[in-house]
């Protein structure tokens, strides 16, 4: 079955070493879905530069729909990534393309046409008061289809405010160990993970919580059961864009109906290939 599924948010490079490497969690996914199958609409913006002229590139190679605006005198998104031994860290340049997302009346016009069955988000395109005006806007009209949220904290990029309105309209969260932590303190949750992961579902009505233990494996509460899987041993390159595979991975097995412990073997195979690879993109 033919699905479609709309993603919001940042489009970037990642600087590894001194190359460049096309990334931003929501494009990764985008990609990612792509590959296996899945519609996807992209929504984002880039410069009017070198840089956004190469995101197109790669859009039209991997034939993703795309509801985008060129920003005059703002550049496309840039990450200076640092590999480390504990995992990497990021510098996210500001201001970027993507924090200046907006959409035309004819495009939300189009968007409203679309019959979209899921809805991607995460906090970090959030951090300007222009895209998050648009991603109200799109909340407000996408109301029918679900919701899925990749949480994706960055320092210093969110506040409590909108972690509280993207959890209030999401039906699956996905989210790392560390994130559920910070979640835990925020709210003042107690308990170990699979109950802080409880308390998060019931508190925002939110059907799946999934948790990904990086070589762990991962954890998801589904209607009330727990489901976990192992880690798969792997000769690790970096993890940098891991996560997202593991989202699209997920989102594709949902849609295709598989159950929890399924959903979750199948999005953590393309995680853990994801990586054993060099790039968001391999």
């Amino acid at each position: 079955m033919n699905y479609k599924v709309a993603v919001f948010g940042e489009v970037l490079w990642d600087i590894i070493e001194g190359k460049e490497y096309i990334g931003g969690a929501p494009f990764n996914l985008a990609c990612h879905l792509k590959k296996l199958g899945v519609d996807v609409i992209f929504i984002s913006a880039v410069g009017n530069d070198e840089r956004g002229k190469k995101v197109f590139e790669v859009m039209e190679k991997y034939g993703i729909g795309k509801e985008f605006r060129k920003v005059e005198g703002i550049p496309t998104g840039v990450v200076d990534v640092e590999i480390k031994e504990e995992g990497p860290s990021y510098t996210i340049r500001y201001p970027s393309a993507w924090d200046y997302i907006k959409l035309s009346p004819d495009k939300i016009e189009k968007l409203r046409e679309e019959k979209v069955k899921i809805f991607c988000f995460g906090t970090l395109a959030l951090r300007s008061e222009v895209s998050y005006k648009t991603f109200l806007s799109l909340l407000s009209f996408l109301n029918d289809c679900e919701k899925f949220c990749d949480i994706n904290l960055r320092k210093p990029f969110y506040t409590e405010d909108k972690i509280k309105i993207c959890l209030q309209h999401t039906d699956i969260l996905k989210l790392n160990e560390e994130e559920l932590m910070i979640l835990k303190k925020i709210f003042n949750f107690h308990g170990r993970r699979e109950e802080i992961m409880r308390r998060i579902s019931e508190k925002f009505n939110i059907k799946m919580v999934c948790t990904t233990l990086g070589e762990n494996g991962a954890v998801l509460l589904k209607n009330g059961a727990i489901f976990s899987v192992p880690g798969i041993k792997v000769d690790v390159v970096d993890t940098v864009g891991a996560g997202d595979a593991f989202s699209a991975g997920f989102i594709k097995a949902y849609l295709d109906g598989f159950g929890g412990k399924e959903i979750l073997n199948f999005a953590n195979k393309l995680g853990a290939f994801v990586a054993s690879k060099r790039s968001a993109l391999p």
